[in-house]
């Protein structure tokens, strides 16, 4: 599979920040992985970017959504400023071209 990581979205990061910052901090909520996941903004950000060649190996948006759950955690870091952009676009390109991406196309 031949993905070129697209550009850091500096404006998602923002917004995923921004409202992080308003959901406030009780800690029996997951609020990290709410405010990553509101509004599919990162996974939407690498559907457009991606979407035609995900499509040629299998994958459809939902199958797509399935997969990045499990980045869910690198996605918070990114935000966070704790891992660089590079590091998780790499983490979800391994992902994609590995042993968890065969497993997300081969399911219904």
């Amino acid at each position: 599979m031949e993905l070129d990581p697209p550009d850091e979205p500096a404006e998602i990061k923002k917004q995923i920040l921004e409202l992080r910052g308003r959901l406030g901090s009780n800690n029996k909520i997951d609020w990290n992985s709410l405010a990553v996941w509101y509004g599919n903004r990162i996974p939407q950000y690498l559907w457009d970017a991606w979407k035609e060649e995900l499509g040629k190996e299998g994958f459809t948006w939902q199958k797509f959504l399935k997969l990045l759950k499990y980045r869910t955690d690198d996605a918070f870091l990114w935000v966070a400023g704790k891992m660089s952009w590079g590091d998780f676009m790499k983490k979800v390109l391994e992902s994609l071209e590995g042993p968890l991406g065969e497993m997300v196309r081969g399911s219904v």
